[in-house]
């Protein structure tokens, strides 16, 4: 009898969704529910598995002016192409998240997209020479940091800035004011199934500007 609950209960623990584990506050939103993403707590951070979706705690909420960084181990090569980094401005996030996101891929490049439900806006994509490319085993390590001024958006790969939108942008031929959407949960996303392990996750409220007021 003695064995036979020791079982069951074994068989509960692993029945607990990879989320569950993941450190407390945070949560996993799949952008399907057919989609796999898990969190596990690390000694500096977190490992995320699966995806698509977003991986947020909804106390990390921010109000312009602010800068949000992590630094992204991939820890081997995707099935294909994938992009992965930070989101930002999130809102809406029980209902259909609308954020931006600021994510590189293995080939070097970067995208800057927009998303609102399942609406997804592509603002900028580009490669770069700041980000660096997989090793033989598909592992490469890469800083992101998104900072969010009064004139500009800046996006930075190991501190150097490989893009900058202003604060007024059209994107897709509609009307999208950065400035009356930016604050908001900042996070993580994965683009496709991937893992990742993410360290340092750090944002700062307000933050330091230059002299430039940027």
């Amino acid at each position: 009898m003695l064995r036979r609950a020791l079982l069951v209960a074994l068989l509960a623990v692993a029945a607990i969704p990879m989320a569950a584990q993941g450190p407390a506050g945070w949560k996993v939103r799949p952008d399907e529910t057919s989609a796999m993403l898990g969190a596990m707590p690390t000694e500096k951070g977190f490992q995320l598995t699966g995806g698509p979706g977003i991986f947020f705690n909804p106390a990390n909420t921010v109000k312009p002016i602010y800068r949000v960084r992590a630094t992204f181990t991939q820890l081997k090569a995707p099935a294909k192409k994938t992009y992965y980094g930070l989101f930002f401005g999130g809102n809406q996030m029980d209902a259909a998240p609308e954020y931006v996101y600021f994510g590189i891929a293995q080939d070097g490049s970067f995208l800057i997209r927009h998303r609102a439900g399942t609406q997804v806006d592509e603002m900028d994509t580009s490669l770069h020479y700041a980000i660096r490319k997989p090793d033989a085993s598909g592992k490469v390590v890469n800083t992101l940091e998104v900072q969010v001024a009064p004139t500009a958006v800046s996006y930075l790969v190991n501190g150097a800035v490989v893009d900058a939108t202003p604060t007024r942008s059209a994107i897709a031929g509609n009307s999208f004011t950065v400035t009356e959407k930016i604050g908001g949960v900042v996070g993580v996303r994965l683009d496709d199934a991937i893992d990742v392990q993410v360290d340092g996750f750090f944002f700062e409220s307000p933050f330091q500007l230059n002299d430039r007021g940027q």
